[in-house]
Protein backbone atom coordinates (compact mmCIF):
# COMPACT_ATOMS: atom_id res chain seq x y z
CA UNK A 1 0.00 0.00 0.00
CA UNK A 2 2.86 2.19 0.72
CA UNK A 3 4.43 1.77 -2.38
CA UNK A 4 0.85 2.38 -4.32
CA UNK A 5 0.79 5.49 -1.88
CA UNK A 6 4.24 6.85 -3.09
CA UNK A 7 3.41 6.02 -7.13
CA UNK A 8 0.33 8.17 -7.38
CA UNK A 9 2.11 10.63 -5.50
CA UNK A 10 4.84 10.91 -7.79
CA UNK A 11 2.38 10.71 -10.84
CA UNK A 12 0.88 13.32 -9.07
CA UNK A 13 3.59 15.43 -9.10
CA UNK A 14 4.49 14.89 -12.55
CA UNK A 15 1.26 15.75 -13.83
CA UNK A 16 1.46 19.13 -11.89
CA UNK A 17 4.80 19.79 -13.10
CA UNK A 18 3.88 19.70 -16.81
CA UNK A 19 0.38 21.03 -16.65
CA UNK A 20 -0.39 24.52 -18.56
CA UNK A 21 -2.17 27.37 -16.52
CA UNK A 22 -5.19 27.61 -18.23
CA UNK A 23 -4.10 31.36 -19.27
CA UNK A 24 -1.48 30.03 -21.27
CA UNK A 25 -3.50 27.03 -22.88
CA UNK A 26 -5.21 29.61 -25.60
CA UNK A 27 -4.39 32.52 -27.39
CA UNK A 28 -6.57 35.42 -24.62
CA UNK A 29 -5.80 38.18 -27.22
CA UNK A 30 -7.13 36.16 -30.32
CA UNK A 31 -10.29 35.40 -28.76
CA UNK A 32 -10.95 38.55 -27.14
CA UNK A 33 -11.38 39.79 -30.20
CA UNK A 34 -14.68 40.24 -32.19
CA UNK A 35 -15.45 41.12 -35.69
CA UNK A 36 -18.50 42.68 -37.01
CA UNK A 37 -19.08 42.86 -41.30
CA UNK A 38 -21.23 45.76 -42.16
CA UNK A 39 -22.05 47.97 -44.55
CA UNK A 40 -22.59 52.05 -44.48
CA UNK A 41 -21.84 55.60 -46.30
CA UNK A 42 -18.93 57.89 -45.19
CA UNK A 43 -20.07 61.07 -43.80
CA UNK A 44 -17.04 62.58 -42.66
CA UNK A 45 -13.25 61.66 -43.10
CA UNK A 46 -10.39 62.94 -40.34
CA UNK A 47 -7.08 61.69 -41.68
CA UNK A 48 -5.52 63.58 -38.85
CA UNK A 49 -7.00 61.41 -36.44
CA UNK A 50 -7.35 58.64 -38.60
CA UNK A 51 -11.48 58.53 -38.50
CA UNK A 52 -14.31 57.65 -40.26
CA UNK A 53 -17.89 59.20 -39.76
CA UNK A 54 -19.96 56.12 -41.24
CA UNK A 55 -23.97 55.98 -41.08
CA UNK A 56 -23.75 52.15 -40.73
CA UNK A 57 -26.35 49.78 -41.12
CA UNK A 58 -27.82 47.63 -37.73
CA UNK A 59 -24.44 45.29 -36.51
CA UNK A 60 -27.07 42.17 -35.60
CA UNK A 61 -26.44 41.37 -32.10
CA UNK A 62 -23.97 44.78 -31.12
CA UNK A 63 -25.33 48.13 -32.14
CA UNK A 64 -28.34 49.38 -34.01
CA UNK A 65 -28.14 51.46 -37.26
CA UNK A 66 -26.74 54.87 -36.55
CA UNK A 67 -23.80 56.84 -37.42
CA UNK A 68 -20.52 57.23 -35.40
CA UNK A 69 -17.42 58.13 -35.86
CA UNK A 70 -14.71 55.14 -35.87
CA UNK A 71 -11.22 54.67 -36.28
CA UNK A 72 -8.51 52.98 -38.33
CA UNK A 73 -5.56 51.74 -37.57
CA UNK A 74 -4.04 51.61 -40.96
CA UNK A 75 -3.87 55.41 -42.26
CA UNK A 76 -3.71 53.70 -45.70
CA UNK A 77 -7.42 52.37 -45.71
CA UNK A 78 -8.41 56.36 -46.05
CA UNK A 79 -6.72 56.57 -49.66
CA UNK A 80 -9.12 57.50 -51.97
CA UNK A 81 -12.03 57.76 -49.57
CA UNK A 82 -14.79 60.49 -49.81
CA UNK A 83 -17.77 61.65 -48.02
CA UNK A 84 -20.60 59.80 -49.64
CA UNK A 85 -19.26 56.46 -50.70
CA UNK A 86 -21.12 53.54 -49.55
CA UNK A 87 -18.55 51.07 -48.20
CA UNK A 88 -18.71 47.47 -46.58
CA UNK A 89 -16.28 47.27 -43.88
CA UNK A 90 -15.01 44.91 -41.35
CA UNK A 91 -15.58 46.39 -37.67
CA UNK A 92 -13.22 45.00 -34.99
CA UNK A 93 -13.53 45.18 -31.35
CA UNK A 94 -11.86 43.87 -27.75
CA UNK A 95 -13.23 44.63 -24.45
CA UNK A 96 -10.61 47.60 -24.87
CA UNK A 97 -10.89 48.87 -28.39
CA UNK A 98 -12.62 49.04 -31.72
CA UNK A 99 -11.50 49.56 -34.92
CA UNK A 100 -12.11 49.36 -38.55
CA UNK A 101 -9.26 46.51 -40.14
CA UNK A 102 -10.48 46.35 -43.42
CA UNK A 103 -12.90 48.58 -46.22
CA UNK A 104 -14.17 47.98 -49.68
CA UNK A 105 -15.62 50.74 -51.67
CA UNK A 106 -19.44 49.08 -52.73
CA UNK A 107 -20.07 52.68 -54.45
CA UNK A 108 -17.89 55.81 -54.88
CA UNK A 109 -19.55 59.19 -54.74
CA UNK A 110 -20.01 61.07 -57.75
CA UNK A 111 -18.37 64.13 -57.80
CA UNK A 112 -19.57 66.89 -55.67
CA UNK A 113 -22.07 65.01 -54.44
CA UNK A 114 -20.25 64.53 -50.96
CA UNK A 115 -22.61 64.26 -48.00
CA UNK A 116 -22.75 66.87 -45.09
CA UNK A 117 -19.94 66.29 -42.79
CA UNK A 118 -21.09 64.89 -39.77
CA UNK A 119 -19.23 67.28 -37.56
CA UNK A 120 -20.45 70.92 -38.47
CA UNK A 121 -18.47 73.71 -36.68
CA UNK A 122 -21.17 75.39 -34.28
CA UNK A 123 -20.79 79.53 -33.89
CA UNK A 124 -21.64 78.73 -30.60
CA UNK A 125 -18.07 76.58 -29.76
CA UNK A 126 -16.08 78.19 -27.41
CA UNK A 127 -11.91 78.93 -28.46
CA UNK A 128 -9.14 78.48 -25.94
CA UNK A 129 -9.25 81.20 -23.49
CA UNK A 130 -12.50 82.50 -23.64
CA UNK A 131 -14.36 82.12 -20.44
CA UNK A 132 -16.95 79.07 -19.71
CA UNK A 133 -20.36 80.76 -19.24
CA UNK A 134 -21.85 79.17 -15.82
CA UNK A 135 -24.29 77.16 -16.78
CA UNK A 136 -26.56 73.78 -13.48
CA UNK A 137 -26.95 70.74 -14.03
CA UNK A 138 -27.95 67.83 -11.68
CA UNK A 139 -25.62 65.62 -10.39
CA UNK A 140 -25.58 61.53 -9.54
CA UNK A 141 -27.17 62.41 -6.02
CA UNK A 142 -30.10 64.44 -7.50
CA UNK A 143 -28.52 67.97 -6.31
CA UNK A 144 -28.09 70.98 -8.55
CA UNK A 145 -24.17 71.19 -9.68
CA UNK A 146 -23.44 74.53 -11.17
CA UNK A 147 -19.81 74.97 -13.18
CA UNK A 148 -19.02 78.44 -10.96
CA UNK A 149 -18.90 76.47 -7.70
CA UNK A 150 -15.39 74.72 -9.19
CA UNK A 151 -13.99 78.21 -9.77
CA UNK A 152 -10.56 78.25 -8.03
CA UNK A 153 -9.69 74.37 -9.39
CA UNK A 154 -8.93 73.03 -12.66
CA UNK A 155 -12.09 71.70 -14.07
CA UNK A 156 -11.63 68.53 -16.29
CA UNK A 157 -15.03 68.05 -18.11
CA UNK A 158 -16.01 65.12 -20.51
CA UNK A 159 -19.85 63.71 -22.22
CA UNK A 160 -20.45 59.91 -21.58
CA UNK A 161 -23.23 57.89 -21.76
CA UNK A 162 -24.08 54.84 -19.61
CA UNK A 163 -25.29 52.56 -22.62
CA UNK A 164 -22.21 53.40 -25.03
CA UNK A 165 -21.17 50.25 -27.08
CA UNK A 166 -18.15 51.28 -28.02
CA UNK A 167 -15.32 50.45 -25.84
CA UNK A 168 -12.78 53.46 -27.04
CA UNK A 169 -15.82 56.06 -26.61
CA UNK A 170 -17.70 56.44 -23.49
CA UNK A 171 -15.97 53.49 -21.60
CA UNK A 172 -12.54 54.70 -22.42
CA UNK A 173 -13.39 58.32 -21.27
CA UNK A 174 -14.39 56.87 -17.80
CA UNK A 175 -11.47 55.21 -16.95
CA UNK A 176 -9.04 58.06 -18.48
CA UNK A 177 -11.22 59.98 -15.36
CA UNK A 178 -10.57 57.27 -13.09
CA UNK A 179 -6.74 57.54 -14.33
CA UNK A 180 -6.90 60.57 -13.77
CA UNK A 181 -8.66 61.20 -10.37
CA UNK A 182 -6.14 58.48 -9.35
CA UNK A 183 -2.89 60.67 -10.53
CA UNK A 184 -4.74 64.24 -9.51
CA UNK A 185 -5.73 63.38 -5.93
CA UNK A 186 -2.06 62.31 -5.27
CA UNK A 187 -0.32 65.60 -7.14
CA UNK A 188 -2.88 68.44 -6.28
CA UNK A 189 -5.62 67.20 -4.03
CA UNK A 190 -8.51 69.52 -3.42
CA UNK A 191 -7.50 71.54 -6.60
CA UNK A 192 -9.12 69.69 -9.21
CA UNK A 193 -12.76 68.54 -10.21
CA UNK A 194 -13.80 66.20 -12.77
CA UNK A 195 -17.39 66.43 -14.38
CA UNK A 196 -18.58 63.98 -16.86
CA UNK A 197 -21.65 64.46 -18.49
CA UNK A 198 -24.21 61.92 -19.94
CA UNK A 199 -26.06 63.08 -23.44
CA UNK A 200 -28.39 60.28 -22.19
CA UNK A 201 -30.70 62.20 -20.07
CA UNK A 202 -34.05 59.94 -20.57
CA UNK A 203 -31.95 56.61 -19.15
CA UNK A 204 -29.43 58.22 -17.39
CA UNK A 205 -30.81 59.57 -14.61
CA UNK A 206 -29.03 60.41 -10.80
CA UNK A 207 -29.50 56.77 -9.53
CA UNK A 208 -28.23 55.54 -12.58
CA UNK A 209 -25.21 57.74 -12.65
CA UNK A 210 -24.75 57.07 -9.00
CA UNK A 211 -24.47 53.09 -10.14
CA UNK A 212 -22.08 54.15 -12.97
CA UNK A 213 -19.79 56.31 -10.67
CA UNK A 214 -19.69 53.20 -8.33
CA UNK A 215 -18.21 51.33 -11.26
CA UNK A 216 -15.31 53.65 -11.73
CA UNK A 217 -14.60 53.98 -7.84
CA UNK A 218 -15.71 57.83 -8.42
CA UNK A 219 -14.77 59.72 -5.06
CA UNK A 220 -18.06 61.94 -4.96
CA UNK A 221 -15.74 64.81 -3.31
CA UNK A 222 -13.42 65.33 -6.36
CA UNK A 223 -15.65 63.58 -9.54
CA UNK A 224 -19.65 64.39 -10.49
CA UNK A 225 -22.08 62.49 -12.90
CA UNK A 226 -24.24 65.08 -14.56
CA UNK A 227 -27.89 64.78 -15.79
CA UNK A 228 -30.51 67.32 -16.57
CA UNK A 229 -32.93 68.47 -19.36
CA UNK A 230 -32.32 68.26 -23.07
CA UNK A 231 -32.20 71.59 -23.16
CA UNK A 232 -29.44 72.09 -20.09
CA UNK A 233 -27.65 69.16 -22.06
CA UNK A 234 -28.02 70.84 -25.77
CA UNK A 235 -26.90 73.99 -23.85
CA UNK A 236 -23.37 72.80 -22.28
CA UNK A 237 -22.84 70.24 -25.25
CA UNK A 238 -22.78 73.61 -27.93
CA UNK A 239 -20.49 75.27 -25.75
CA UNK A 240 -17.81 72.71 -26.85
CA UNK A 241 -19.05 71.21 -30.09
CA UNK A 242 -20.21 68.00 -29.30
CA UNK A 243 -22.24 66.57 -31.56
CA UNK A 244 -25.05 64.07 -30.77
CA UNK A 245 -28.53 62.53 -31.67
CA UNK A 246 -30.48 59.76 -30.15
CA UNK A 247 -31.14 57.21 -32.95
CA UNK A 248 -33.29 54.59 -31.18
CA UNK A 249 -31.57 54.35 -27.68
CA UNK A 250 -28.38 54.48 -29.00
CA UNK A 251 -26.74 57.87 -29.00
CA UNK A 252 -24.65 58.74 -32.35
CA UNK A 253 -21.87 61.44 -30.87
CA UNK A 254 -18.37 62.68 -31.35
CA UNK A 255 -15.65 63.06 -28.75
CA UNK A 256 -15.24 66.20 -26.51
CA UNK A 257 -12.85 66.09 -23.39
CA UNK A 258 -12.13 70.07 -22.00
CA UNK A 259 -9.88 71.46 -19.69
CA UNK A 260 -10.80 74.43 -17.99
CA UNK A 261 -8.46 76.50 -15.68
CA UNK A 262 -9.14 77.95 -12.06
CA UNK A 263 -10.21 81.21 -13.23
CA UNK A 264 -13.25 79.79 -15.61
CA UNK A 265 -11.28 79.82 -18.97
CA UNK A 266 -10.93 77.19 -21.33
CA UNK A 267 -7.58 75.92 -21.28
CA UNK A 268 -7.60 72.64 -23.81
CA UNK A 269 -10.01 70.96 -25.27
CA UNK A 270 -9.40 67.69 -26.74
CA UNK A 271 -11.45 66.43 -30.10
CA UNK A 272 -10.23 62.81 -30.14
CA UNK A 273 -9.77 59.72 -27.66
CA UNK A 274 -6.18 60.43 -28.04
CA UNK A 275 -5.27 61.81 -24.80
CA UNK A 276 -3.77 60.66 -21.30
CA UNK A 277 -3.96 61.68 -18.04
CA UNK A 278 -0.43 62.43 -18.17
CA UNK A 279 -1.11 64.94 -20.46
CA UNK A 280 -3.99 66.51 -18.44
CA UNK A 281 -2.01 66.24 -15.43
CA UNK A 282 0.77 68.06 -17.08
CA UNK A 283 -0.83 71.07 -18.44
CA UNK A 284 -2.33 71.11 -15.34
CA UNK A 285 0.87 72.04 -14.13
CA UNK A 286 2.09 74.13 -16.64
CA UNK A 287 -0.80 76.11 -15.97
CA UNK A 288 -1.21 76.52 -19.82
Amino acid sequence: MLTLALAAGAIASSMALTRKPAAEARPASAAAVRTFQVNGRIRDIAPGTKTLTVAHEEISGYMPAMSMPLQVRDASLLKGLRAGDEIHFELSVTDDDSWISHIETITAAPPGSEATPASVVNSAELQNGETVPDFTLTDEKGKPVHLSEFRGKAVVLTFIYTRCPLPNFCPLMSKNFQALQERLSKAIPGKYHLLSISIDPKFDTPEVLKGYAALYQAQNQSWSFATGTDEQINNVASLFGLVHEDEGGMISHNLRTALIGPEGRLVHLWKSNVWTAYEVHRMIQEGK
